[in-house]
């Protein structure tokens, strides 16, 4: 039997899922601004701040590092993994990603512990040792939907809580759930208005072809630079450019200096975000936070600013 996932795959020119970063700011409406410079910054915080990670059991052993990937709606294990834990494979699925989609096996975890979240019989990809090379594999929203995560970005350290909902003291919801899953935010790049997907799995912001365009008309002094590439785990090249953007802002968040990859990606017309101007954001623009939260049951994102 085949079996159809969605997967994110990672963004950039490295061979690793990591962190990129640029500036973010918290819900009070502060703002943290800075010239563009986009040869000087594209790679700087990738090293620095490190990929989000949380510690996961798997069958009983472990821990295991696993990045903790907003974007993705299922699951991965590293190959190495399934021959020492006897995970049985259970079939094949068709993996969709940023950049393409390929046939994979199907492994049957018994069990998976992560923070507050503990599940069984949970079916996940298998991708090769090389695609998600220093990883044990990925967490996605099928292991923590409807649950609170904790990014501490400078102590590298990601926690899956019980949500935050409650009848009487949750918050105003700042935040929806496309396809039951994903991590939405109404926001504006620059004058123009646009969905923003929240992708802790992303090294940096990608925007689609329709706010790209947008922009032209709306900032056409925005800088652009050919020659940028999404490299996904699929194996699949999506070409792209570069580009300076303008403030970014929206109720959690404000930034006045960022970059992103222009690129037609099929990941937008897999999220049904490809008529509509849309900003997938990545790392880079989350990585100068100290903190931030994602809360899937309360519909919640907020954020506290890395201290200058």
């Amino acid at each position: 039997m085949t079996i159809e996932f969605t997967r994110r795959v990672v963004l950039g020119a490295l061979p690793g899922l990591g962190l990129a970063g640029v500036a973010a700011a918290q819900s009070t409406g502060s703002r943290l601004a800075k010239p563009v410079d986009i040869a000087a910054y594209l790679e700087a915080w990738i090293d620095t701040y490190g990929r989000p990670t949380a510690k996961v059991m798997l069958n009983g052993a472990g821990p295991f590092s696993f990045m903790v990937d907003t974007g993705s709606t299922t699951s991965v294990i590293a190959q190495r993994h399934v021959a020492t834990l006897g995970t049985p494979i259970v079939g094949m699925a068709t993996v969709a990603g940023t950049t393409g989609v390929v046939d994979t096996q199907i492994a049957m975890l018994a069990s998976i512990e992560a923070g507050a979240v503990k599940k069984q019989d949970l079916r996940v990809a298998v991708l090769p040792d090389a695609n998600i090379p220093q990883m044990d594999g990925i967490l996605g929203a099928d292991v923590f939907a409807a649950k609170r995560l904790m990014f501490d970005i400078r102590n590298k350290s990601v926690k899956i809580e019980s949500s935050q909902r409650s009848p009487r003291t949750s918050a105003r919801p700042n935040m929806r759930v496309r396809n039951g899953l994903l991590a939405e935010i109404d926001g504006r790049v620059g004058t123009v208005k646009a969905k923003l997907m929240l992708d802790t799995g992303a090294e940096r912001c990608i925007i689609n072809t329709q706010l790209s365009e947008a922009l032209r008309k709306a900032h056409p002094r925005l800088v652009r630079v050919d020659g940028a590439k999404l490299i996904g785990v699929t194996g699949h090249v999506v070409p792209g450019e570069h580009i300076a953007l303008p403030e970014v802002e929206a109720r959690a968040f404000a930034v006045d200096y960022a970059t992103a990859v222009v690129a037609n990606a099929p990941i937008f017309s897999l999220w049904d975000l490809d008529n509509e101007p849309a900003l997938i954001v990545g790392v880079n623009l989350l990585s100068h936070l100290r903190s931030f939260s994602i809360d899937y049951g309360a519909r919640t994102f907020d954020a506290t600013l890395m201290p200058a």
